[in-house]
């Protein structure tokens, strides 16, 4: 097991960058390497869930949000591209030939989809540098078929506050769940 999937076991979330706010990769001895190896295995939900910014979920945080967080319409723009991506996987080039979106518009709505859960990275994709890479995304619903799933749970906002209060302050976990 990686180091970043131990941390995900034991914490739920992780940042991708580092900030003052939460860990980060960097912080915890993991890499891009054991990211990518994580969404290959889809061990990982990849979104934008805390304020914006690239967040990694555990399998069960992801699961606990989803049920925290009610899921509402989707704008014009984010419905598109979520349509193109049912049944299919896509990196974002191939996604804004085909959506035929203006690039403002295409970023806002697929900035959307990772920040409400809709839409997550399913494959890695082409290599940029050693530190970085393209992703295949694919919606949320596809990523669960193939991922972990976690045991039901009776309480899931309580469930969810105990993992995360191990990093987070109660105001963090309040600006995760208010859906954004």
């Amino acid at each position: 097991m990686n180091p970043l999937e131990r941390y995900l076991r034991e914490y739920g979330l992780l940042l991708c960058n580092q900030n003052p706010e939460l860990p980060a990769l960097e912080d915890i001895g993991a890499g891009w390497q054991d990211v990518t190896a994580l969404i290959d295995a889809h061990r990982l939900f990849y979104s934008k869930a805390y304020r914006g910014r690239t967040t990694y979920l555990s399998p069960e945080v992801y699961g606990l949000l989803k049920a925290c967080r009610p899921e509402r319409p989707l704008p014009e723009a984010a419905a598109r591209i979520y349509g193109l991506l049912e049944g299919n996987a896509a990196d974002t080039a191939l996604l804004k030939r085909l959506c035929g979106l203006p690039p403002r518009d295409f970023q806002q709505g697929f900035q959307c989809l990772l920040r409400n859960l809709r839409i997550t990275a399913v494959q890695n994709g082409t290599a940029r540098n050693e530190n970085w890479s393209t992703f295949l995304y694919g919606t949320a619903a596809d990523w669960e078929r193939d991922a972990p799933q976690a045991a039901p749970v009776d309480a899931p906002r309580e469930r969810l506050e105990e993992i995360l209060s191990r990093t987070m302050t109660a105001r963090q976990i309040q600006l995760l769940l208010r859906f954004p």
